[in-house]
């Protein structure tokens, strides 16, 4: 969608994106009548573009009803086209620790990220209300006003009100991350909400667009602070409020003035300036012919001209590609899959796990597939209202067929295209096409030489130079992650769940048994608990653990010490001796809590064989060993007659 002059333009790919038939909009196109009014885009004369209001009023309706309100579709998204992913903010929230030692809850991980990525933005623009004029062409009150609507309806976790707003971007400005980790888990800082509630509803009740005056804002706001145990105030104190927070509430009380949002002009793009800062994912019908035998009605069945789903991930600096998976058809795994496989080439070839700092694909799966894009990097799908080109789509090109026409089985170019192949030798060859078992020595080939393809100038090959501008690059490695957070984005959960033993975790994967050992500091308080395994289908040597509430760990495979001394190698007398020392550990914190047990029992009087003989423990004295046990580090001991006494 475009605006152009105050009148709001659609596009082609957005009539596609919600429904409508190609064929459809080129009918359309011929008739140009008084429902389907045309321009040519002013910045793409190959591109037509159709006059919303002029549409029949069906038509209107399945455009709002895919995107929204189209009006309002239009001048949000701009919005939250400034929101970048803070990676340093998932980063702390996925290694805060409360309670000795729990960890976060996952969706709580996302929910705090989320908002720090928004506040960022927030503190961003209104350090610099230049953004709102130039990038976005708002005024101050309607920016604000859309930013509390997108909060409301994408249920970020931050306020809803424009004062609430502000009072909570100035204490994220001071505190930082932890502000936004509640009190449920032992956040101190959340406590400190108690005058901030007060004087956001004092705010509230001033602010209301019906301008009540400063008496009856009082006796409002009186009723509550009674009954929350608050002091009340008289108007006077009403008023102080509302003339030193005027600049605050004068929008929200007086009102908003009208918004505007359109596009600026066209910014044509150079090639990102180093690796890893923009990613594209398509997915692309691979032009090689495999023959498929199978049987369909007990009858032999053969397909010369089966063709593989190839889904490529590729980096926009020189279009190198960094991952790829292939199957019969495209799904949501397929696409997670190839990531997968671009973060295992990425750790070949630069020896860490590193995230790219954006994301660009089509809008295939985009309701499954944005968050899972959005906790890699900023996402920025084709279909987002801001002109830009796809690198990946120019990839797909004269080089990439170039290559494919050295193999065999090559099938030519698409089926609109005019360089087709030559259907007789097709005919003739098709005996000899390799078959779907060994298409993937054939797609690791091609992506291969993909990869080594050398330049015209230097003589060197993409990869050689993708390797070299990374390393030269701080931007390429400012997204550097643990190999924690690499598998909580990638992995895969055990399809059982595990429990933590003395002997390890064990897991079965495909028929093959893995042993995993648990950090010393972590055993004693979670043996015996139950826990899901998270693993990387490619690297099967470390696992995430995980109860999904408070704990969550690396663990790796157990290396087992060989029983013979004499096939003792280097560090396994050491090790060996790590090992015994940890489990006498273990057995010293154990003896040394039945000791604490014995002098608690014992300093109270109480006889814990007696009463096991005596087979009965009554109410009374029960109630007296918990009272006890919880007065015990504070209380000065007393008898247990003392005690029986004062019942």
């Amino acid at each position: 969608m475009k605006i152009i002059e105050n009148t709001l333009w659609i596009e082609y790919a957005d009539f596609l994106s919600a429904g409508w038939k190609e064929m459809t909009l080129k009918m359309a196109n011929h008739r140009n009548g008084s429902f389907w009014q045309m321009i040519v885009d002013p910045a793409d004369r190959r591109k037509p573009l159709v006059k919303f209001e002029t549409l029949r009023d069906e038509h209107k309706a399945k455009l709002n009803e895919y995107f929204g309100d189209v009006h309002s579709y239009m001048a949000k998204a701009p919005i939250k086209a400034l929101v970048k992913i803070d990676h340093k903010a998932h980063e702390f929230f996925l290694s805060y620790r409360y309670d000795s030692n729990k960890t976060l809850p996952t969706e709580h991980i996302t929910k705090y990220t989320t908002a720090a990525n928004w506040l960022n933005m927030l503190n961003q623009v209104n350090a610099d209300k230049r953004i709102m004029k130039k990038q976005l062409n708002l005024s101050l009150a309607a920016f604000w006003m859309h930013v509390c609507d997108i909060i409301k309806a994408d249920k970020i976790d931050l306020p809803t009100s424009y004062q609430r707003l502000i009072t909570k971007m100035s204490e994220y400005q001071e505190k930082g991350y932890e502000c936004l980790v509640d009190w449920r888990f032992g956040n101190k800082l959340a406590a400190k909400v108690k005058d901030e509630v007060s004087e956001s509803i004092l705010l509230e009740l001033i602010a209301n667009p019906n301008q009540h005056d400063d008496v009856i804002v009082a006796r409002v706001y009186n009723d509550w602070a009674l009954k929350n145990d608050y002091r009340t105030i008289d108007p006077a104190t009403v008023g102080n409020h509302r003339r030193k927070n005027n600049h605050l509430i004068q929008a929200q009380r007086e009102g908003n003035g009208v918004w505007y949002n359109t596009y600026g002009k066209i910014i044509h793009r150079n090639r990102p300036s180093a690796p890893m800062l923009l990613i594209g994912s398509d997915d692309n019908d691979l032009d090689l012919y495999f023959t498929e035998v199978k049987m369909v009605k007990g009858k032999k069945y053969t397909n010369h001209y089966y063709r593989y789903k190839l889904i490529v991930i590729m980096d926009a600096h020189n279009d190198y590609i960094l991952g790829y998976s292939y199957g019969e058809t495209v799904t949501v795994d397929l696409v997670k899959a190839a990531y997968l496989d671009a973060m295992h080439h990425i750790k070949f070839l630069t020896g860490g796990w590193y995230l790219m700092d954006q994301i660009q694909t089509d809008h295939w799966g985009i309701k499954s597939l944005e968050p899972f894009y959005s906790s890699l990097a900023t996402f920025t799908p084709a279909t987002a209202k801001v002109a830009r080109a796809k690198f990946i789509e120019r990839a797909f090109g004269t080089t990439w067929h170039q290559i494919l026409k050295l193999y065999p089985n090559y099938a030519g170019s698409n089926i609109a295209s005019t360089k087709r192949l030559n259907p007789d030798n097709v005919d003739l060859v098709k005996k000899n096409f390799p078959t779907i078992e060994q298409g993937y020595q054939y797609i690791d080939d091609f992506i291969t030489r993909m990869r080594m393809i050398p330049d015209a100038k230097t003589g060197k090959t993409k990869q050689q130079m993708w390797v070299e501008a990374f390393g030269n690059s701080e931007l390429s490695q400012q997204h550097r992650i643990t190999d924690a957070r690499m598998l909580y984005l990638f992995g895969q959960q055990h399809t059982h769940s595990h429990t933590i033993t003395n002997g390890g975790i064990k897991v079965t994967f495909d028929g093959q048994q893995y042993i995993y050992d648990i950090p010393d500091e972590l055993y004693l308080q979670n043996v015996g608990k139950k826990v899901q395994v998270i693993y990387d289908p490619y690297d099967k040597t470390r696992v995430l653990i995980t109860d999904g509430a408070s704990l969550r760990f690396v663990a790796t495979e157990f290396q087992k010490m060989s029983a013979a001394i004499a096939d003792y190698k280097e560090g396994d007398r050491a090790r060996l001796s790590h090992l015994l020392a940890m489990k006498k550990g273990h057995n010293e914190q154990i003896g040394a809590k039945k000791d604490k047990r014995k002098v608690m029992v014992e300093r109270y009087g109480i006889d814990s064989a007696s009463l096991l003989q005596a087979q009965v423990i009554t109410k009374e004295i029960k109630q007296i060993a918990e009272q006890t046990y919880q007065r015990a580090n504070y209380e000065k001991p007393r008898s247990l007659d003392d005690a029986l006494n004062q019942m």
